[in-house]
């Protein structure tokens, strides 16, 4: 027996070490042959590339000589035929004979044009005289005759003696009033002002030539069919649908003349020391003590607060607050109850008057399509609703000419104010428009949805019937509700002229469209009982079951009930429909029906109802708490992710922030451990909480959406199966899960849940009632409560009106913390051109559809201007970064991607790199999701901070992102291919963000990456449920982790890679500390991080709303939530 390490064992290393250095050569020769294979089909690609490029240009250069020389023989008719008429004409006058075919006559006149030296223009008149119109140049005309080119002007002259007239120039009867076509717009509101090609430009009249030849688009144009963003946009058939009622522009305030008025307020020093004291939170007894200090002593024109709250009184501010004492005699005990009030018909026109809304503002319905067959109709905001157009249809009916729809949308709920003690609470209610658009509804800073007024809040408890006190409860928040609508009401019928944002003055007439609420709220403004529906007939029992159907509530009939019920006095018709004998504050508005106007609750309902209450509990049972927590605590972090370092049950104060940021990370966590039947059923609610929340919908989508509530109720058998529930009786008492059938009908007549969302009125509450309670002394707070929002808008008012007058910019939103610079694509030796974003220009149309062009991530990507570390050693860089290979991964950078000889590679541990700490990566709206905001993703990579004693004072955190590979081939029967889809990327966990060191710059001047790799993604899911692609780390030869250094060019996605807990080794401990991207081998790639709120800022992957929808990424379908 030989021991160990003996001669024999030598021999066999050494045969060992001979064998892998032979394989490595051979390696070594297939890598080297290949890249020259690489080369030169590179080379030849190339070739190909410019050769197609000289052939575009020749065809290019063709069809513009052939154009040229049309418009020229065009000119060239034209002048003849003038000739021909005018040489006609002048003969029969000399002989004295009367023309046999009476005509009128055309005279040319031929003047010098000293504006447009490069123009000849001719056109026919609108109405009777000389007209004239540009047409492009002949080509014969040379471009320095300034002087000496013409322009020809035809002028048509009435034959007395001719009593048929041939009118070959148009119509000579002045146009009727049209809407005016606005200029570009950067959202889906306006009237939008994106053409196609093929349309013609709004200055320039079409050309008689091209008026009489139908073009091959004119059946587009004449059903009102025009493109935009990819899309097929279907205007309303009447032009004065939303059209000015004059041509007058309406001036901008005099801005100079204003700021003069205001006295001390007009000197931007003395309005900042005022808006920071006001806005800032302070008491009177602070803002006193800082107006008497030596910093404001000599400074400001204000000794007290007082004098500075008297100038801020004396500034403009809204429609007044109106403060009504309501005298309660109903009750045990009569008292006196408080209603706020504005003007509701105030408010619109403030609202619609407001100059900064221009570009947002819309004024008619409009019909999306995906194609031109109008097959497939997509749903967005309120304007592309149905509710909108049959409002406009009906005002047509009526004769009311040009007029404008209002759609107003209303949002009530009573908030706490003291959580402490004392129970005191308010009642407000907001109103905005439909038509601005919902991307600046929602956003609180813009100040689209304003305070109409408080509710009173009385509870009477005195009163010991319970159903009389519910009545008298509801029957003063309806009367209320009157009151404050009543100026509404007085303009309904005719209308009223406004002056709207773009400076035009219309016929507007004001529509209740849409309520916002959460449950209890629609069942208290619809007048029906909580056991029942607000939207339809059906009763408490059964509700929970999808296959019963009831009819929806009826505005007619609803109120036919509660007139017998007043009549008569008898109760029973009102039970029986679930309706409660209050008599509605809409009941007297005409052909308002609130039953159609409740709009889907997206927080309440999804967030805060279905997925908190009901599914986190399912999950919680099927799983265990404590296996719950482990998991959420050992989350991989990613940037606009909530990291859950306690577990999820340690949360107590669950809002819908948290609902969502749990929403995103709970199917990789409990997925492993669901059988198939729990996992379909929690997909399929996760998938319909996800695509409700879309900024667009197709009716594909909409059917998907009624698709995942039917999966969902087919699999709910599960929670009775494993003892959750006892019986499907327990499914009737789920109000909300109810409301999610309704979704579909809501969003085809009002449009997308993300436009009404609750948490607009949610976070007003702060703004309002929260903020103002605060500032006052509790003692009859409501009156202090409106002088304290009255000034806050006065000084808001007041901003607006001096930024303008000094020319400064309006608010921007910040993105980034720190000012930032875009990182510009460089090429390097043997990387392949990005010109492959997307493949093909348009959709190609069939009978069915659309094809759409494959589009992939091309992001813009921004660095700090100055690094976060300017000069710091290499190796350094290696020990702090963790990353020992950089040394080596950047040489073999250079040399592979830089063509260097690798003697010539000098780089040492002690030259100096700059690092970056953050890399950001802003997405456009992809071209099939315009209604999406853009968003930004962050990657970071930064090293542990220590603190005193060289503890951990910040941990290091190093994110994990998508690049695209290089090189981007499939090898496949002696012939590559281009890789598609996901296969196209791998996941990194990036490092370190740098630039090379100053003495090599010049060979790469762009930033790099070191990152550590990941296998490439699994074309299969694992999971059909979970639809995740599988990776892990990538090891070399060695059995380490395989790194690489890239240029952040090719990143183009921050990615969130979730461990498969349930492959994990059940000793392994799971802490908020565990690196588990380090010491775990199995991972998921969860595209449910993508998820954003609907009007919050937040750094995600990619829009969850657009791949929740199941369009196309990559090269095929890939749910981004998988």
């Amino acid at each position: 027996m030989i021991p160990y390490g003996g001669s024999l064992a030598k021999h066999i290393a050494a045969m060992l070490d001979c064998q892998e250095a032979q394989e490595h050569a051979i390696r070594v020769g297939r890598q080297k042959r290949a890249s020259e294979r690489e080369q030169e089909r590179q080379r030849e690609r190339e070739l190909q590339q410019r050769r197609e490029l000289e052939q575009w240009r020749e065809r290019e250069q063709r069809r513009k000589q052939s154009r040229q020389r049309k418009r020229a023989r065009a000119a060239a008719r034209l002048l003849q035929a003038g000739s021909v008429l005018g040489s006609s004409s002048s003969s029969d006058s000399e002989t004295g004979n009367k023309p046999v075919t009476k005509r009128s006559r055309v005279t040319i006149e031929e003047v010098v044009d000293q504006d447009a030296p490069h123009i000849a223009s001719f056109g026919k008149p609108c109405s009777p005289g000389p007209s004239t119109s540009p047409i492009p140049p002949s080509p014969s005309a040379s471009p320095g005759s300034t002087s000496e080119q013409r322009r020809v002007t035809i002028k048509e002259v009435v034959d007395e003696d001719a009593p048929h007239i041939i009118n070959f120039a148009g119509p000579s009867n002045p146009a009727p009033l049209t809407p005016p076509i606005s200029g570009p717009s950067s959202t889906d509101y306006g009237p939008i002002a994106e053409h196609s090609d093929d349309a013609q430009p709004e200055s320039r009249p079409p050309r008689p030539s091209q008026a009489s030849r139908p073009s091959p688009h004119s059946s587009r144009r004449r059903r009102g069919l025009r493109r935009w963003r990819g899309l097929y946009v279907e205007e309303f058939p009447d032009p004065l649908a939303g059209a000015p009622i004059s041509n007058e522009q309406i001036p901008e305030p005099n801005y100079e003349a204003y700021i003069k008025s205001t006295g001390t307020m007009a000197d931007p020093d003395n309005f900042e020391v005022a808006e920071l004291l006001m806005t800032s939170g302070m008491t009177d007894e602070a803002k006193d003590c800082h107006l008497k200090s030596k910093l404001y002593q000599g400074n400001t024109p204000w000794s007290t607060g007082k004098a500075m709250n008297n100038d801020v009184d004396k500034l403009p501010h809204g429609p007044e607050c109106i403060l009504d004492e309501i005298e309660v005699v109903n009750a045990r005990r009569p008292r006196v109850q408080y209603m706020v009030r504005r003007n509701a018909l105030e408010l619109l026109q403030d609202l619609f008057a407001n100059r900064m809304f221009g570009p947002e503002f819309a004024y008619a319905p409009v019909k999306y399509w995906t194609t031109s067959r109008r097959r497939v109709r997509v749903w967005s905001d309120m304007r592309s609703a149905k509710w909108w157009w049959e409002e406009q249809e009906k005002l047509r009916a009526a004769g009311k000419g040009a007029a404008t729809v209002a759609p107003i949308i209303l949002a009530s709920d009573e908030t706490h104010l003291s959580v402490m003690s004392g129970g005191q609470t308010a009642y407000p209610v907001y109103m905005a428009v439909g038509n601005l658009a919902k991307s600046w509804r929602r956003k609180p800073s813009k100040r689209g949805m304003v305070l109409l007024g408080f509710l009173p809040t009385d509870s009477f408890e005195d009163i010991d019937n319970n159903d009389e006190r519910r009545r008298l409860k509801a029957d003063l928040v309806h009367r209320c509700m009157e009151a404050m609508l009543a100026p509404l009401k007085e303009v309904w019928e005719d209308g009223v002229e406004m002056v709207c944002p773009d400076g035009r003055l219309r016929h507007v007439f004001p529509r209740i469209a849409a309520y916002m609420a959460d449950w209890p709220e629609q069942n208290l403004q619809c007048c029906t009982t909580t056991g029942t529906c607000p939207i339809c007939s059906t009763s408490g029992k059964g509700r929970g079951d999808l296959n019963q159907t009831a009819d929806l509530r009826d505005r007619d009939e609803t109120l036919g009930a509660l007139r017998a019920y007043f009549i008569c006095n008898h109760v029973g018709e009102l039970k029986m429909m679930g309706i409660k004998p209050v008599w509605p504050w809409w009941g007297d508005l005409p052909d308002v029906d609130l039953h159609k106007c409740i709009a889907p609750d997206v927080l309440h309902q999804l967030y805060q109802g279905v997925f908190k209450s009901h599914l986190f509990r399912w999950l919680k049972f099927f799983v265990g708490e404590g296996v719950l927590d482990e998991r959420f605590a050992a989350m991989p972090r990613a940037e606009g992710m909530t990291h859950f370092p306690k577990g999820v049950s340690a949360v107590k104060q669950w809002t819908g922030r948290e609902s969502k940021e749990m929403l995103k990370q709970i199917l990789p966590a409990v997925l492993g451990d669901l059988c198939p039947e729990e996992a379909q059923l929690a997909r399929s609610i996760i998938d319909f909480i996800f695509i409700a929340h879309s900024a667009s919908m197709t009716d594909t989508d909409l059917a998907t959406l009624e698709h995942e509530l039917d999966t969902f109720h087919r699999f709910k058998d599960v929670l009775i199966a494993k003892g959750f529930y006892q019986s499907e009786a327990r499914f009737d008492r789920i109000a909300k899960l109810h409301a999610l059938s309704h979704y579909v009908e809501m969003i085809r007549w009002l449009g997308t849940p993300d436009g009404y969302s609750t948490e607009l009125s949610e976070h007003l509450h702060i703004e309002f009632a929260k903020v103002p309670w605060r500032a006052s002394n509790k003692v009859r707070p409501l009156p202090q409560m409106l002088t304290y929002i009255q000034r806050q808008e006065a000084i808001r008012i007041h901003r607006t009106y001096l930024d303008r007058y000094l020319g400064r910019d309006q608010e921007q939103e910040v993105e980034a913390e720190e000012p930032t610079t875009e990182v510009r694509p460089i090429n390097v030796a043997v990387e392949e051109p990005e010109s492959d974003d997307i493949e093909g220009e348009d959709g190609v149309e069939d009978e069915w559809g659309t094809i759409e062009p494959v589009t992939y991530p091309d992001p813009r990507r921004h660095l700090a201007v100055n690094p976060t570390k300017r000069d710091l050693r290499l190796k350094d860089v290696s020990r702090q970064y963790q990353a020992p290979n950089l040394e080596s991964a950047l040489k073999d950078f250079l040399v592979r991607r830089c063509d260097i000889p690798e003697y010539n590679v000098m780089l040492s541990p002690e030259h100096c790199l700059p690092v970056w700490h953050r890399l950001y990566l802003h997405h456009r709206p992809l071209p099939f999701a315009p209604f999406e905001s853009p968003r930004r993703d962050v990657v970071r990579a930064s090293a542990p901070i220590l603190g005193p004693g060289g503890r951990i004072r910040k941990e290091g955190v190093w994110d994990t992102a998508l690049y695209l590979e290089r090189p981007n081939q499939i090898r496949s029967n002696a012939e590559d291919r281009e890789k598609h889809g996901i296969q196209r990327y791998r996941a990194g966990r990036v490092r370190v963000i740098f630039s090379l060191p100053g003495h090599i710059r010049d060979v790469y001047p762009g930033q790099l990456a070191y990152v550590e790799v990941f296998r490439p993604f699994e074309a299969i899911p694992a999971s059909p449920y979970g639809r995740m692609h599988s990776t892990g780390p990538e090891l070399d030869a060695r059995g380490q982790r395989r790194v690489l250094v890239i240029p952040v060019n090719e990143i183009v996605l921050a990615c969130h890679l979730v461990p498969k807990f349930n492959q994990l080794d059940p000793d392994l401990r799971l802490d908020p500390y565990t690196d588990v991207l380090t010491t775990i081998f199995f991972f998921s790639f969860n595209t449910g991080a993508a998820d954003a709120p609907p009007f919050e800022n937040d750094s995600s992957l990619i829009d969850r709303e657009v791949i929740s929808a199941r369009k196309r990424l990559f090269h095929f379908s890939l749910p981004l939530f998988s």
